[in-house]
């Protein structure tokens, strides 16, 4: 068995403010992000009460 070799460590350099371009983050104001987020809860909710709904009449149907 062979005993690993020593690694020297590497200290990452110090990098500024991201480059503003096409790909730069954008933040949403507030009311942007909640009406996003509520509407994707809701359609997920709805979505599982209606694949809940269609397995259960195929349960049904076959029993």
């Amino acid at each position: 068995m062979t005993t690993p070799a020593a690694v020297p460590a590497v200290t990452p350099a110090v990098s500024g403010p991201p480059p503003e371009g096409r790909l730069a983050p954008q933040a949403l104001d507030t009311p942007a992000a909640r009406r996003v987020q509520t509407v994707s809860l809701g359609a997920g909710i709805a979505l599982v009460g209606l694949g809940l709904g269609f397995l259960g009449l195929r349960m049904r149907r076959t029993g």
